[in-house]
């Protein structure tokens, strides 16, 4: 069995708290504007002329590359987003993809034709799909946890403050995450971010033998998608810091990565991250995304930590909720 080492590391060691842009909570923004970016009329044109390409030539949405999307007028867009997700803020929604001109798939060649501008597209299951359908598939994870395929993100429950893939599902960790917003929940579904910078800055302030304790590893869970020959469970510390500030969490897979391995949450971890998700949830330190039909919301995996609420979906299946996720590396990190 391939035995897979994560590298740890001990408190951060600047004696000062974090500044700058990527330690934001949510009395930093005005409103929507602070992360919103517009997509072009140029560049609206050119993604027609794209996905026609891509039609005539039989492109696959998943083995798209970037030479076989062109977008020039998008060079200064997707540069001004990079700059964003890696030094800025940490996320962006791009608004104005004029949806409902296109079909199902033709949209799917759009968010994977853009995905190819941000980053390299990663795949986020054993099946190696790079274009992952977020929605309600019915399944219950506390109740089926364990089978391969069984995750939150198929379920219409709420979903607590998580980073995608801390445990390394099919192999990844992405750096980015986008979301394309095909349809919207009847109600609810609500998105929302909380930087990790300011989550450091927090607990250093007021409680440091917590914050202590998160730069340690838990044992977290991988059989929601293990690829063969791999461990079912990694060490990983919530915090590490190599120059950048890097979070990696989802309460869910700790616990049963814990169990796994015969070493369950003692009363102190449990504490801990008790704290930690206390913090998150303090009034002004999240921030609420509005996303509305044709979104693409993108967020930095390696600093900000996102969650949705639950939601009630349509009944009729062609007015489900689903999200379309890309995974993206960095190719600049």
């Amino acid at each position: 069995m391939q035995r897979i080492i994560e590298q740890t590391s001990a408190i951060h060691p600047h004696p000062k708290s974090f500044d700058g842009p990527q330690a934001w909570t949510a009395r930093d923004f005005s409103g929507p504007s602070n992360w919103l970016l517009s997509v072009s009329d140029e560049t609206r044109r050119e993604l027609k002329l794209a996905i026609a390409h891509a039609r005539l030539h039989r492109f696959e949405p998943a083995l798209l590359q970037r030479e076989n999307f062109p977008l020039p007028s998008l060079a200064v867009t997707s540069a001004e987003i990079r700059r964003r997700l890696r030094d800025g803020i940490g996320f962006v929604v791009l608004r104005g993809l004029a949806l409902d001109d296109y079909s199902e798939d033709e949209s799917r060649l759009l968010y994977a034709g853009l995905g190819t501008h941000l980053g390299t597209i990663l795949p986020q299951n054993l099946r190696g799909d790079k274009l992952y359908s977020v929605r309600d598939e019915g399944i219950r994870v506390e109740a089926e946890y364990g089978r391969t395929g069984v995750r939150f993100s198929k379920s219409s429950a709420a979903f607590d403050f998580h980073t995608d893939s801390p445990s390394r599902v099919a192999g990844h960790t992405p750096d980015v995450i986008g979301l394309l917003v095909l349809r919207t929940a009847k109600a609810g579904g609500d998105s929302a971010l909380v930087s990790g910078y300011a989550l450091h800055n927090i607990l250093r302030e007021q409680r440091p033998h917590v914050l202590r304790r998160l730069y340690q590893p838990f044992w977290v869970d991988r059989r929601a998608e293990l690829p063969p020959g791999e461990e079912p469970v990694l060490p990983v510390p919530v915090f590490a810091f190599d120059g950048r500030l890097r979070v990696r969490y989802l309460r869910f897979y700790i616990t049963k990565g814990q169990e796994w391995q015969g070493e369950p949450l003692s009363g102190a971890d449990v504490a801990a991250l008790d704290v930690f998700e206390e913090v998150m949830r303090r009034p002004g330190v999240s921030v609420q995304i509005p996303l509305e039909r044709g979104d693409i919301q993108l967020i930095n995996n390696t600093f900000l930590l996102h969650s949705r609420t639950s939601y009630e979906d349509y009944t009729d299946p062609e007015w489900k909720r689903h999200y379309l996720r890309l995974w993206l590396a960095d190719r600049a990190a």
